[in-house]
């Protein structure tokens, strides 16, 4: 009898998701019956256009720890370490994912990851991705310790109805607003961060330390030894004036115009 229970509260809560496809509430309700089949700390629907700022879709906090002003800091260019916009920039397919999946091979060791993944996604996150003519669509779910493979198996079933159930909610919604266009600082921040003062090679050396990146994976991605990527590791550190991976990502928060003593 208790079964029957579970599914017919199943049914009723898969019935509310559809019921809301097109209207504000879908998300909400879509992050609620998935809460109800696996464990998750918190989820995140997010829209990445080509090329424009993300906008946040709705966010869920079933342990709230982060607050607005971590958000805020992601909107504001931190996406900009995030693997998974990376990946869906790079032309990740439709699916479920794994952070492990998408990150480099250092990400864990990364400033971003231990400065704000860390204290705000939490130790591990999913995300079911759908790609979109222009962008990709995200519901991502964090959680504080890793998914097993049993979790892992659930999302990747349930995958099969939760990506059409996207992709049909994202065809009959009201018309959404225009995204919010790249700012200029925020151009610059990734794209233009140390020019002036950094070789071409080395702009891009700094840019997938900061995405977390080892020495190996960084030479392999551009195709030179791993000495040499050593070496432009060491340039660009003499060039900014540091000694360290935390001093660069300092330098990066504060070229977001952020505060380096805020998450």
């Amino acid at each position: 009898m208790e079964q029957l229970f579970k599914e017919v509260g199943l049914h009723a809560a898969l019935g509310r998701v559809i019921e809301q496809q097109g209207a504000p509430r879908f998300w909400k309700q879509l992050i609620l019956l998935l809460h109800s089949l696996v464990p998750f700390d918190n989820a995140l629907a997010i829209h990445y256009p080509d090329a424009a700022a993300p906008r946040a879709l709705e966010e869920y906090d079933f342990l709230p720890h982060g607050g607005p002003a971590a958000m805020v800091s992601y909107l504001d260019g931190l996406y900009l370490l995030d693997p998974f916009f990376q990946a869906c920039r790079e032309g990740l397919k439709t699916g479920l994912y794994r952070l492990e999946e998408v990150a480099p091979d250092h990400f864990r060791q990364s400033e971003y990851f231990l400065n704000y993944f860390h204290q705000n996604v939490l130790e591990d996150e999913v995300q079911f991705i759908l790609a979109l003519e222009h962008g990709s669509l995200s519901l991502s779910l964090g959680m504080h310790q890793p998914f097993d493979a049993v979790q892992v198996g659930l999302l990747t079933t349930l995958a099969q109805w939760v990506l059409p159930l996207m992709a049909q909610h994202w065809r009959v919604q009201e018309a959404p607003s225009e995204p919010r266009e790249l700012s200029s600082h925020i151009r610059d921040a990734m794209s233009q961060f140390g020019a002036g003062v950094l070789s071409d090679r080395e702009l891009e050396i700094a840019r997938l330390i900061l995405r977390g990146f080892s020495s190996k994976a960084m030479a392999e991605r551009l195709a030179i030894s791993p000495e040499t990527v050593k070496v432009h590791r060491r340039h660009l550190y003499a060039k900014l004036d540091i000694a360290s991976q935390p001093e660069l990502f300092s330098l990066f928060i504060q070229a977001l115009g952020h505060d380096p003593e805020r998450p």
